[in-house]
């Protein structure tokens, strides 16, 4: 009997959350409830709830949303006004992507227009909804006591300020709020970093009669604020302007042929800094390789004769970078590398090199837009 009791008693207190979800489902003009359609919905309801002001039909029509379709940029920024309207904000009403929906609806703005685009839905924001937040942002900044954490969000949702919201992190205001510790931990992260080289090698000691070859290479790694590695590929092509001898199969061989190759760990770490303008200690290690023959077989006509010479290459030099705002870079850098390269029987292939490259790159974060 205790436990029939129970049900029912559940089931009268649930009556007004599916009442809820109903009343809203009906007020939707389409009834065909993709996410799409939902904001479609949405986006005209809520501005016209919010002038009514039905809180509860409001509040219902949030948690509709959300239960429906998830936590948006467009959700959260809405849920975080309201919140601020009503003085119930607080930090923990959003989680560690923040950050990511600031950039998102800053980045949309940036480009004008009609912004707030969303990959999952397919779909542009309804400039409706836009307006409608940007006005009560305005209006909320003008009538309410703040503190700098909602002074911060609104002013972000106004589009009240030239500065991005890192630079408004950067301030003193915003010191021991959650919001600025994800940013802190933000700035100590890693971010996907690239770069393309083209430059010259140039050959010393013995090595020198190998010739001077242009250079082509490229870096994948990470950049930390002060700190960039990667691992780095490269090529040397263009045969030697001078014959050289190395030996294969029991056979002196005359050759010019030349062709070069890197693979290696390279790191960068910013000694001095001047607006847009960098300077960079550098380093690596890599594994050298150089194909120095490659003949038609007298004995196999079908077969090719290769040699290969390689070394283990140490290097050090300095780079110098100018930052663009898009968070790309050019410059360049000289290193000077330690190499052995060993050709027994040979040309005495010995002494070390130096490389001067063109280097263009770019780092995959929003975040170092304002950090670079």
């Amino acid at each position: 009997m205790k436990r029939i009791v129970k049900s029912f008693l559940l089931f009268i207190i649930s009556l007004p959350v599916y009442a809820q979800s109903d009343y809203v489902e009906s007020l939707m003009t389409r009834q065909e409830l993709s996410c799409n359609h939902i904001f479609d919905n949405v986006s005209r309801l809520i501005p016209e709830f919010y002038e009514k002001g039905s809180k509860d039909t409001l509040q219902a029509i949030m948690e509709y949303w959300e239960d429906k379709c998830g936590v948006s940029e467009v959700f959260m920024r809405c849920k975080i006004i309201f919140s601020i309207d009503d003085g119930s904000f607080n930090e923990s009403l959003y989680n560690d992507n923040i950050l990511r929906l600031l950039r998102k609806y800053q980045h949309s703005i940036k480009f004008g227009g009609r912004y707030g685009y969303d990959f999952r839905f397919d779909n542009f924001y309804s400039d409706h909804l836009n307006e409608f937040t940007v006005r009560l942002s305005k209006t909320l900044l003008e009538t309410k006591e703040l503190s700098a954490v909602e002074r911060f969000f609104l002013r972000i949702y106004a589009n009240d300020s030239d500065q991005t919201f890192y630079q408004m992190l950067d301030s003193d205001e915003l010191n021991k709020t959650r919001i600025n510790e994800l940013y802190l931990q933000e700035k100590k992260s890693g971010y996907l970093h690239s770069a393309w080289m083209l430059g010259v090698w140039f050959p010393q000691g013995y090595l020198h009669i190998l010739g001077v070859h242009p250079y082509l290479g490229g870096k994948l790694g990470v950049k930390y604020p002060k700190l960039t590695v990667d691992l780095s590929v490269g090529a040397k092509f263009v045969n030697s302007s001078n014959t050289y001898q190395v030996y294969e199969r029991d056979m002196i061989w005359n050759t010019n042929y030349f062709l070069g190759w890197n693979v290696g760990m390279d790191a960068g770490y910013e000694l001095f800094r001047l607006w847009d303008n960098s300077i960079d200690l550098i380093g690596g290690i890599a594994w050298d390789g150089i194909n120095t023959l490659n003949e038609k077989s007298e004995v196999c006509k079908n077969e090719m004769i290769t040699k290969n010479i390689h070394s283990l290459n140490l290097n050090i030099g300095l780079g110098y970078k100018f930052h663009f705002k898009n968070r790309r870079y050019v410059g360049f850098d000289v290193k000077y590398n330690f190499v052995n390269f060993k050709n027994p029987n040979g040309t005495n292939l010995g002494g070390n090199t130096y490389t001067v490259n063109l280097i263009v790159g770019n780092v995959i974060s929003e975040l170092y837009q304002h950090i670079l």
